[in-house]
């Protein structure tokens, strides 16, 4: 490369580079006036403040409020008022998740409204080569699915639906850890969202006073020719608010929600499903499986109770004894041996 070349590479670069300073500098300015919008809901807030508050001109902070209204934010703006974000409102949103995400250039996101089955429409996605970070999420699913086929209740407005593509690389390879991963990235980013303390019951179920508030999903498909998998895609069901009309009598005795329909919070929707990403993306590295395991052990709800495990098509009954570093349930058995469980479906046992 002759000097000339090097010179306009070297500004090329240069250039690149504080594109991308400027495109995370406006990303932080944006996100602080959405957040400040959500924690003030109802109220109004002056444009001057929000100005002075991020050292901008006023015309930047109306062009965010514009672009926030345009992707579908309830925005009151009023001459001498300033802004107001409708108090009412958990707005599924795009910008809303993008702006919550520490690493939003990894992931290509679709909202949608009713869907048949966010993890389906990922799977035709991934069959098409989508990239890994493909994000679908929904409104309401109309055939959402749990475990053992069971269906899981998924209607419009009181929960948040959505699957993420992932495809085995150089830091990640999927397998038999996945949905227990998801599961500690998914009650983590509850508690932080949230300030609660969920449980999580083997392997991917997390619970709330007793009760099971979101369930996890996890469908790959195997390239037969490398005899490894080609994609993984993990889906995730939240309970959000409680629904007006209740659950249905089948799960009115074990499903909850996170808070009643009658609370609430605007953007919550959006940063469950942006803290479930951003958790996920710290806890799948292999140096971090330690310190996930942890955490699953800590919030177990199984450990030390005896249980029902549905394992191979026989139901046995044992005691939960621990996690090992493979996410498997150590159980110990009637006659007294000890065995592991690396699939299944356990529940507490009743006498």
């Amino acid at each position: 490369m002759n000097d000339s070349a090097y010179i306009i590479d070297n500004k090329f670069r240069k250039s690149q580079n504080m594109s991308e300073q400027n495109k995370q500098s406006n990303n932080q300015i944006d996100r602080f006036v959405l957040r400040h919008l959500e924690a003030n809901s109802g109220k109004w807030i002056s444009g001057a403040d929000l100005a002075e508050q991020v050292n901008v001109s006023r015309n930047t902070i109306w062009r965010i409020i514009k672009k926030l209204q345009d992707t579908g934010y309830a925005i009151e703006s009023v001459t001498g008022r300033g802004y107001q974000l409708k108090n009412d409102q958990d707005l599924l949103s795009e910008y809303g998740i993008i702006l919550n995400l520490n690493n939003p250039s990894n992931y290509q996101i679709e909202i949608l409204g009713t869907v048949d089955s966010t993890n389906n429409i990922l799977k035709e996605k991934a069959r098409a080569g989508y990239p890994a970070g493909t994000l679908i999420v929904a409104n309401a699913q109309e055939s959402g699915r749990g475990r053992r086929g069971r269906d899981f209740f998924s209607p419009p407005g009181t929960g948040v639906y959505f699957s993420l593509l992932i495809r085995p690389d150089h830091n990640f390879n999927p397998g038999q850890k996945s949905p227990a991963l998801a599961a500690v990235a998914l009650s983590s980013a509850i508690d932080k969202i949230l300030d609660k303390t969920s449980g999580i019951k083997w392997v991917n179920d997390i619970y709330l006073d007793q009760k099971k508030v979101a369930g996890i999903l996890s469908e790959a498909e195997l390239d037969f020719e490398t005899a490894s998998i080609a994609y993984l895609v993990i889906g995730v069901g939240v309970n959000v608010y409680q629904p007006q009309t209740d659950f249905p009598s089948e799960l009115k005795h074990t499903a909850s929600a996170l808070l009643p329909s009658t609370q609430p919070k605007a953007g919550l929707r959006n940063k469950l499903i942006a803290e479930f990403l951003n958790q996920w993306e710290i806890l799948a590295k292999p140096e971090q499986s330690m310190q996930a395991l942890e955490i699953f052990r800590s919030k177990s709800i199984l450990t030390g109770k005896t249980v029902n495990i549905w394992h191979n098509h026989n139901k046995i009954v044992t005691k939960v004894l621990d996690v090992n570093q493979e996410f498997e349930l150590v159980v110990e058995l009637k006659d007294g041996s000890i065995q592991t469980i690396n699939h299944g479906e356990a529940t507490l046992h009743s006498n």
